[in-house]
């Protein structure tokens, strides 16, 4: 028998596919519903909030425009209580699935040290174990983290309220996600960054990223130190260049990334940050005993997980699993999907233009903001390295052109290439025209 620890994207995905192969296999999850942090905390509720935020954020646009004669206003408990239930519905549905597959599904809290396996203190036997127990949100040691009115992505349904002043803590993707939806719902909004706001980014995603947050108040290079209130929030106490001061806010949210989750495992070699280590066939230093996903630290991203966990069950049956892509989209969802994909930069050059005017972004036209398309191009063979799309469903072009400059995609690949039309995406044409350049030179 094989038991994976994790219900998530990386051991649903890989119990399905060691069940399929023929194995017996026992998938422990801690809650008994399965999609781990991506649905129950994570990207699910991202989009859910995220859909309300847009529109609330269009129709203002409208409203300026008097297309419509009002502005609508969000109720935190009915917004709660509907993504609860399609929650429900979407476990629901990935619980059959697995089932179906084979997988015997057992709600528990497992506990590993080395090879020895407890759920809820009972003891498994079993021949091999896949450790996917995912990651959750990192908490700094801050005076004042516990008080009422402090909450984080685990946390933040607890939220009743739209708060008046909510500090959040962080300079990620999931800090400006955060920080546009409560300023879209009507929060004044202060992002508190101890370096430059996504600094690990491209450049043009952070400059046009900010006009979607154009409402909040960002402020980089400052640190959190205190969280002040007798029983709830009532303020912070910020640091910049060694000058502390104070702000009033009733609600504190921190983004401050994800940590692996790996406080009930022990006996097995373990990183920095707590992660799992593995090797290339996602063997841990315990004989029989794998990991794959969040837990090991290596790329904090659901189809990440899902990869890593098909090719860790690969593994497990003796197979020598594929090696993971070199390409890796990313997206953050604010008003438009700032998607990006960049490899190799070095012997490159950009070329950008504005997205085009579209389904998402017509509206937009007014304020000059309709997004923006960029690509990187080898200089001497004309290979497409790197792209960033700001517009409405770029995500979707993100993932294809990953794929496709993994492939090796050149520009002139495009040269017969028919869009869909009207469309917000701006890259096709952009590689049509950098092939047009490359083609006279």
């Amino acid at each position: 028998m094989i038991t994976v620890v994790g219900g998530g994207p990386a051991g649903r995905l890989a119990a399905i596919h060691l069940a399929l192969a023929g194995e017996e296999v026992e998938l422990i999850e801690r809650q008994g519903s399965l999609g781990g942090q991506c649905l129950h905390q994570g990207c699910m509720v991202i989009c859910g909030l995220n859909d309300c935020a847009k529109v609330i954020d269009e129709s203002e646009k409208l409203r300026k425009l008097s297309v419509l004669d009002s502005k609508p206003k969000v109720s935190l408990p009915d917004l709660w209580a509907g993504i609860n239930n399609i929650q429900s519905t979407i476990s629901g549905i990935l619980n059959s699935e697995t089932e179906a597959s084979g997988v015997s599904i057992v709600k528990g809290e497992a506990h590993l040290d080395g090879r020895e396996l407890l759920v809820d203190n009972r003891v498994v036997e079993t021949d091999k174990i896949l450790i996917a127990t995912g990651s959750k949100p990192f908490i700094p040691d801050i005076p004042g983290n516990r008080l009422s009115g402090v909450y984080n992505p685990h946390t933040v349904s607890g939220l009743r309220e739209i708060p008046k002043n909510l500090v959040i803590v962080g300079g990620g993707i999931i800090a400006a996600e955060y920080s546009y939806i409560f300023s879209a719902f009507g929060a004044d909004v202060t992002i508190v960054s101890r370096s430059l706001f996504l600094r690990d980014k491209p450049e043009i995603l952070r400059k046009t990223a900010v006009k979607d947050i154009r409402n909040v108040d960002i402020r980089e290079y400052t640190l959190l130190r205190e969280i002040c209130g007798e029983n709830k929030v009532e303020s912070v106490i910020l640091e910049n260049g060694g000058r502390p001061y104070r702000i009033d806010c009733d609600a504190v949210f921190f983004a401050a990334g994800l940590i692996p989750r790996t406080e009930n495992i022990s006996g097995i070699s373990k990183g920095d940050m707590g992660e799992i280590l593995i090797n290339d066939r996602y063997k841990t230093d315990i004989e029989g005993v794998y990991a794959a996903g969040d837990v090991t630290g290596r790329v904090f991203m659901t189809p990440y997980a899902r990869m890593q966990g098909i090719s860790a069950a690969r593994s497990m049956l003796g197979e020598t699993p594929p090696e993971m892509p070199q390409f890796i989209p990313q997206s953050l969802k604010l008003f438009y999907e700032h998607s990006f994909c960049f490899k190799n930069r070095e012997k490159t050059f950009d070329i950008g233009l504005p997205s085009p005017a579209g389904p998402g972004s017509f509206w937009s036209v007014p304020e000059r903001n309709t997004g923006r398309s960029v690509i990187s191009v080898e200089k001497a063979t004309g290979d497409v390295r790197g792209m960033y799309l700001g517009a409405p469903s770029s995500s979707a072009v993100a993932s294809y052109m990953a794929y496709l400059m993994e492939k090796g995609v050149n520009v002139s690949d495009f040269e017969r290439f028919i869009e869909v039309h009207p469309s917000a995406d701006g890259i096709s044409p952009l590689i049509k025209y950098a092939g047009s350049l490359k083609k006279n030179e």
